[in-house]
């Protein structure tokens, strides 16, 4: 069966049928894995975000600023 196909059959899932076949796509083939370097920035970024919980902009402010842009 080609992917186009596939894709076909996915398209007339339910919402519910397409969680549950992404659910155990994830279950199968698990997280991409990353490098050192990444996990260390991302830890880096996670770190600097909890210890200033203020410094990010609300959903509204970020709203905000992408209807401006339109």
């Amino acid at each position: 069966m080609s992917v186009d196909a596939i894709l076909k059959e996915v398209e007339a899932l339910t919402d519910d049928e397409r969680n549950e076949l992404l659910n155990r796509l994830h279950d199968q083939f698990g997280q991409p894995e990353i490098s050192d370097e990444l996990k260390a920035e991302l830890d880096r970024r996670v770190a600097e975000a909890d210890a200033n919980p203020d410094a990010g902009y609300t959903l509204d402010e970020v709203i905000a600023y992408v209807r401006r842009k339109k």
